[in-house]
């Protein structure tokens, strides 16, 4: 936003640094809605747009929009020169309606145009056109012209899109020029800045001296500050053109001056009732009109008049011209008013309908705000009068009040004494008889007449006494009255200031006090008379307040808390309750923690009750173990809870601080006693004292395996078995047993494997080794013999480990030439006495060596075969 702050009034400044938008937007424009589309700039002459303000002395008003022929900048004064130009245009450009307004070449025009949507029916602004051409130019061909030319629904005129130019002079049809302002021609609306010496020549009339702006603007002439205004229709769209030129030269500059906020599209409005409350006005059948107001919103300005439409809403009950009036459907506040009023005016019909409503509604389509006012029309009530019989005391003056009910307010009081007010004052004596004429607001009309009597002065009596109760009931004191009720009886309690207490009727009255207090009354009215009193007593309210002092059990789970209870001395005998017993007791022992409920009760029946509550002192917590605290040592555990310090022992009667854990021995099992500084013991019968190590087990580097055979591992743990929780070996079909602390393995073929050891404080060890496996032949096979049947080697036999080899499938014997000799099979390992005799088909063979072959099953499942040579000696 442009920033409206400003200089002194006398010093003109201009800003060329905004665009054609801003200039719209935040200066020319005003109205509550955004209605303003299609902004754009006429002509591309840098610098001839332009912001002013300081303008109230040199303009005519303070700040706005210059469009002009030349620089905008070069409107400040003083006035130095008679010719001040600058040429944007080197030859003559075309306007569609400039060139129809003048049959001049057009030079350096500039201006602004935009789309808008008027949300009132009637627009206006304010411009000021001055130029260098005053006053030597005046009746010649070459004036600089300008026009504000709209276009658009219901408009007909002679330039472009059918638009017309409404810089016009006031009163007539003539456009606003230096030929027909001037010195000579519509001179009221002329102010001239000439030179004295160029006034002089060219016979323009004026002074021999120079003009009061003439130190302030550089424009030689300009005119007073005009308006254009224009009947358009609302919520319509429509087209202007504001724009200014140079005619035949492009020398002498021209410029138009815009005032800021002027150019109003309709600001914003509400309607308003005069009614307080939230209840909606009401409107009486056959009675006076009751208004509405059309009220002006803060965005609306407030100089120019505001035509509002405002229409009858299709949720009204009432129908327009049968049951009410309300004007035409428009209201025009005038300028310099915040509202205008619409009156609402409802037919008597004689007929009961019940209540009607009238809804009333803005009739601005297009607006971006609305508003709504709702009126009730109803019959109104039978006017009924009531006036009591006057009572008057001598001496004193008495008030008479005429009781209107119904009818339609406000109420007229014509009193047979002259009086017209609703309770007025009369001095004693009274008449005999007085009456009272009444008359509403729809002329219904009323009369009562009553008796006048003398009274005597009131009396009260009381017996002299303090009046008592409870705090949480009421306290009563009875009174005897005497005289014509109702009674007010002046009173203060406890030196307070005044109050009233009223009685209807006389004889024994009951009082419900308000408070306790030392009560003093004062003075008694009655209907007539006025009695002075000095009657004192006190009241009382009461309440036996239980004040429990407690002492919490000295350890969590003990029985040795205590109340004691204290109270507010009332009215005794007292009684007493504990945990809803009766007691006579007002202390109470061996408690232990809980809620309690303590109760008084005294003579009036007055109670108090309340709970007591005893609460444990924070428990004494063991001490836990993690697996945090034990990879390090020295592991010193410690209690929680309770109130530090603590102190240790594992027999009861010696303790020892953190420090003394050292002397526990790993693995163990101990009774733990925990005390903490408060004395309170805390046991555990099956502490274990674990061992607190980096690391829970290693494993040998490499355990070596043969073939088919097992191993056992050998682990060294360095934790006592009773703190490792679970073994986990893997993979575990290579494990007798996978989830015991050692175990042998049989692995396939060399690999690695692993033991995961987990504590009993959740401590994970995972331990990696390698299983290498002794590939070599598990078999033998003698290489000589001597079947000599001597009994002793005698067969050449296959011999290995029953660990590794499961089945002999094949055993084989060859000559040196290949030729099978003899052949087994199927047998178990180690049979000395199955394998070859060194005979072939019964016969022995002579001796030489010979060739064997042996197949064999593994327990791992795998076949393996081996070969070699023996020698048969006889």
């Amino acid at each position: 936003m442009i920033g409206t702050a400003s200089l002194p009034a006398q010093t003109l400044e201009v800003d060329d640094s905004f665009d054609a938008e801003t200039l719209v937007r935040d200066v020319f424009t005003s109205g509550s809605c955004e209605t303003i589309t299609n902004i754009k700039q006429i002509g591309e002459s840098e610098g001839a747009l332009g912001f002013f303000k300081g303008g109230l002395s040199s303009v005519g008003f303070d700040e706005g929009i210059i469009l002009s022929t030349g620089k905008a900048k070069l409107a400040v004064g003083p006035n130095n020169y008679t010719s001040t130009g600058f040429r944007f245009d080197e030859t003559f450009t075309s306007d569609q309606d400039l060139n129809v307004a003048s049959t001049g070449d057009v030079y350096d025009r500039a201006g602004i145009e935009f789309d808008f949507v008027p949300l009132t029916p009637e627009v206006t602004f304010r411009y000021v056109f001055a130029s260098e051409e005053y006053c030597e130019f005046v009746g010649q061909n070459f004036n600089d012209i300008f026009g504000f030319f709209i276009s658009g629904p219901g408009i007909r005129g002679p330039f472009s899109n059918r638009a017309i130019n409404l810089a016009l002079v006031p009163g007539t049809d003539q456009a606003v020029s230096i030929n027909n302002v001037n010195f000579r021609s519509n001179s009221q609306y002329y102010l001239d800045n000439e030179f004295p010496d160029i006034r002089e020549s060219n016979r323009c009339r004026g002074g021999t001296g120079r003009g009061p702006r003439f130190e302030l603007i550089e424009y030689d002439g300009q005119t007073t500050v005009l308006e254009a205004t224009v009947r358009l229709r609302v919520c319509q769209t429509y087209h202007i053109r504001l724009v200014v030129a140079d005619i035949t030269d492009n020398q002498f500059d021209s410029a138009v001056f815009l005032e800021a906020g002027s150019f109003n599209l309709g600001g914003s409005v509400s309607l308003e009732d005069d009614v307080a409350g939230d209840e909606p006005p009401v409107v009486y059948e056959g009675c006076s009109p009751v208004n509405f107001r059309v009220q002006r919103g803060p965005d609306s300005n407030p100089n120019s008049p505001q035509t509002v439409n405002y229409r009858i809403g299709r949720n009204s009950t009432a129908t327009r011209g049968r049951d009410f009036a309300s004007g035409n459907g428009t209201v025009v506040i005038p300028a310099g008013e915040d509202f205008a009023l619409v009156p609402v005016t409802a037919f008597a019909d004689n007929v009961n309908e019940g209540t009607e409503n009238i809804w009333f509604y803005l009739d601005v389509p297009c607006a971006c705000f609305t508003d709504s006012i709702q009126f009730l029309i109803k019959e109104p009530e039978p006017l009924d009068l009531g006036l009591e019989e006057a009572f008057y005391c001598p001496g004193e003056t008495a008030r008479l009040d005429a009781l209107v009910e119904g009818g339609v307010p406000p109420f007229r009081y014509n009193w047979s004494f002259g009086s017209a007010e609703a309770n007025p004052e009369l001095a004693s004596p009274l008449p005999a008889e007085i009456a009272v004429t009444v008359s509403d607001n729809c002329g219904q009309t009323q009369r009562k007449t009553v008796n006048t009597f003398r009274s005597e002065p009131p009396r009260l009596a009381a017996e002299a006494q303090d009046f008592r109760g409870c705090a949480d009931g009421t306290v009563l004191g009875d009174f005897f009255l005497t005289g014509q009720g109702p009674f007010t009886v002046t009173y203060s309690v406890s030196g307070g200031g005044l109050e009233t207490q009223v009685f209807a009727e006389d004889s024994l009255q009951t009082w419900s006090f308000p408070r306790g207090g030392d009560y003093r009354l004062t003075r008694i009215q009655d209907q007539a008379c006025t009695s002075r009193l000095d009657t004192a007593f006190k009241v009382s309210f009461l309440a036996p307040f239980l004040s429990p002092r407690t002492t919490n059990p000295s350890c969590a789970g003990l029985t040795d808390g205590t109340v004691e209870l204290t109270h507010v001395p009332t009215t005794a005998p007292y009684t007493y309750t504990f945990n809803g017993q009766d007691t006579t007791q007002l202390s109470y022992d061996d408690l232990p923690a809980g809620t309690y409920r303590v109760g008084v009760t005294d003579s009036l029946g007055c109670t108090d009750e309340r709970d007591v509550e005893l609460m444990n002192p924070d428990p004494v917590l063991l001490p836990e173990i993690n697996c945090e605290n034990i990879r390090r040592a020295p592991l010193r555990p410690s209690a929680q809870g309770g109130l530090p310090p603590y102190s240790y022992s594992v027999n009861g009667t010696n303790y020892f601080d953190e420090t003394g854990f050292d002397r526990l021995r790993p693995g163990e099992f101990y009774q733990l006693y925990v005390r903490d500084a408060a004395g309170c013991v805390v046991t555990d019968p099956s502490f274990f004292w674990p061992q607190a190590a980096p690391r829970m087990a290693r494993l040998p580097t490499l355990v070596p395996q043969e073939l088919a055979g097992t191993a056992r591992i050998a682990v060294d743990y360095f934790v006592p078995d009773e703190q490792i929780f679970s073994y986990s070996w893997s993979p575990p079909e290579l494990f007798d047993c996978p989830d015991c602390p050692e175990t042998n393995v049989m692995a396939p073929e060399t690999q690695s494997i692993s033991l995961a050891v987990e504590d009993i404080y959740g401590c994970r060890d995972s331990l990696v080794t390698q299983v290498a496996i002794d590939g070599r032949v598990p078999v033998f096979v003698p290489n000589i013999f001597s079947p000599n049947n001597d009994g002793m080697n005698d067969f050449v036999s296959v011999f290995a480990n029953p660990q590794q080899v499961a089945e002999i499938e094949s055993f084989r014997i060859f000559n040196r030439w290949g030729a099978l000799l003899w052949e087994d099979g199927g047998y178990l390992p180690n049979r000395a006495g199955r394998g070859w005799d060194g005979t072939f088909n019964g016969q022995a063979v002579t001796s030489g060596a010979f060739i064997w072959s042996v197949t064999f099953r593994l327990r791992t499942g795998e076949v393996q075969s081996a070969s070699g040579s023996v020698v048969l000696m006889r």
